[in-house]
């Protein structure tokens, strides 16, 4: 056998070493172009940490044939089937939604417990009056009337308003119409259907219901116009219903809801100024004539929770001044020559009464009135650890983002780019949600800023649990909340993933659209940081000027 001699271990060495340094500058320059290729991000990352977005869909690889080559639908744009059981599920062509698993039982406590506050501490609590006025009762128990449109709602939103006012009401009104606002036919669903009316009695604990039908095929009859002529049936039905003068009118969306607590202020507290027509013979320009909410607004999630915003809805108006119940021979209705607004003259704003007989003739509100009238004044909390509001906004609650984009694409200022932009660009309140969904950074509010990234409004950090009230009874049911922001994050993703597939990218188009989504986190996150070292500056600054 040969003997290997030195010289040559030496020379066997030196490959094996000079092997091993080639395959280190290898990886070294493999991880020098890969930090190149995404420097801006690794370098913001650096600043703290960021949360980036992780999808669940595999983007990377995308074949040129995984792309959708003909003209989108609503149909092609259907989600898949993930969860499709529960929050797809339908009865009569009406979805579901996420609902409670909880017993009635279990919210029943939490409604007994509100209507046992003590009145003193709750009427307080919204600057209502424990002294009553002279000749009316020390406890009134006004009736409340409530009125609303209602559509293709799913019943997840009835059954959280249900829940809230349950046994509230003296009488319900809700109006369906055969045409949308832009005259699109749609099926009626529940109206004049006893089925429904029996049902809707027993969700909302009412005796006096109605479930009413507007048909109307005037080419003419769109738009707001055609939303109040709709809202006009409430009024009638509250009529036939037996609503007085001395009753309360309420007129809400479907996604809004003064909370039970107020309500039961409405009802029990000795003198509400609001309700008083001697003390504002329905003069709106007093402020006093329309009772609007303080409104917390949750953006399509429990978890998703505005803050520092105030919806001015719901309205509350006495008997007295709404049509079809006041005296219309004291108070006559304004004329409108463009069938939504007052005209001239006749009280549209607080000066502008030159037509009325005489300052105590001031027009009844139709229903139109209730949302678009100025005057009323909104009345929230006052309670030290409160948030500060008296209802609560369900907004975009139940969207399904396949008609939100079909929408945006064929709505009256079209957005031709509606499939294309991410879920975010499409609408400031859409990109607080898409943000909370994948936990990112907030984008600035202030109007000089990026507009990419500016938002309207802000969320507040940790969800619900980090929130003081208000908020839904029906969000006391944690598992509810859960699986409420398990379906809408899905809904997100899906409906990333499926516009990633729509536009048909290349690879390293793919790859440079995901990356532009980092980057955008990453500036939002400085910017994040250089907002608070400004506020930190400022308090040192404030302190040292203080000494």
């Amino acid at each position: 056998m040969r003997t290997t001699t030195i010289q040559e271990r030496q020379q066997k060495s030196w490959f094996r070493s000079m092997a091993t340094l080639s395959l280190l500058l290898f990886l070294v320059l493999q991880i020098f172009l890969l930090s190149m290729y995404s420097s801006s991000v690794a370098f913001m990352m650096q600043l703290g940490d960021v949360t980036l977005r992780s999808f669940d869909a595999p983007y990377f690889g995308m074949t040129a044939d995984y792309g959708i080559k003909k003209e989108p639908t609503v149909t092609s744009l259907t989600p898949t089937t993930l969860f499709r059981e529960e929050y797809f599920s339908e009865e009569d062509g009406i979805l579901k939604g996420i609902l409670s698993t909880k017993p009635k039982s279990f919210f029943k406590r939490f409604q007994q417990d509100i209507d046992n506050f003590e009145m003193e501490e709750r009427c307080h609590r919204y600057g209502f009056s424990m002294k009553a006025k002279d000749g009316q009762p020390e406890r009134p128990n006004r009736r409340i009337y409530y009125g609303a449109l209602i559509a293709d709602e799913p019943w997840e939103l009835l059954d959280i308003i249900a829940t809230e006012t349950h046994g509230i009401f003296e009488g319900m009104v809700f109006v369906e119409s055969n045409r949308t606002q832009m005259l699109f036919e749609r099926p009626i669903k529940r109206a004049n259907k006893q089925k429904y009316i029996d049902q809707f009695k027993e969700m909302f604990g009412v005796e006096k219901l109605q479930i009413r039908e507007y048909a109307n095929e005037e080419s003419t009859a769109t738009g707001l116009v055609r939303e109040n002529n709709q809202r006009a049936e409430i009024l009638k039905g509250w009529k036939e219903l037996g609503m007085t003068k001395d009753d309360v009118g309420y007129i809400a969306d479907m996604d809004e809801s003064f909370t039970r607590d107020f309500l039961r202020a409405v009802q029990q507290c000795p003198y509400v100024e609001y309700f008083d027509y001697e003390a504002h013979k329905c003069v709106n320009s007093l402020g006093k004539s329309r009772l609007v909410g303080a409104t917390r607004v949750f953006e399509s999630s429990p978890e998703c929770v505005t803050k520092y915003r105030k919806w001015y809805h719901p309205d509350m108006i006495i008997g007295a001044c709404v049509e079809e119940i006041g005296d219309d021979s004291v108070h006559p209705r304004a004329p409108r020559s463009d069938g939504l607004y007052r005209d001239e003259g006749w009280a549209r704003s607080g000066s502008d009464v030159q037509n009325l007989p005489d300052n105590s003739s001031y027009p009844l509100h139709s229903a139109g009135d209730f949302r678009m009238l100025g005057g009323g004044s909104m009345v929230g909390s006052r309670e030290p650890n409160s948030s500060g509001h008296s209802a609560f906004h369900l907004h975009n609650f139940f969207a399904d983002f396949n008609t939100t984009r079909y929408k945006y694409l064929t709505y009256g200022h079209p957005d031709r780019q509606a499939l294309k932009k991410p879920l975010e660009d499409l609408h400031v309140d859409i990109r607080l949600l898409v943000r909370c969904v994948y936990n990112e950074t907030d984008g600035p509010i202030n109007s000089d800023a990026d507009y990419d990234e500016r938002q309207d409004f802000q969320r507040v950090e940790g969800g619900l649990d980090t929130n003081h009230p208000v908020f839904p009874i029906y969000f006391h049911d944690e598992d509810y909340r859960r699986r409420k922001h398990d379906a809408i994050s899905r809904l997100v993703k899906e409906d990333e993933y499926s516009r990633m597939k729509r536009l048909n990218l290349t690879t390293e188009e793919l790859e440079m659209d995901v990356f532009t989504q980092r980057f955008r986190e990453a500036k939002r996150f400085v910017w994040a940081h250089e907002a608070r070292v400004q506020a930190f500056r400022q308090k040192v600054k404030e302190k040292a000027q203080a000494l």
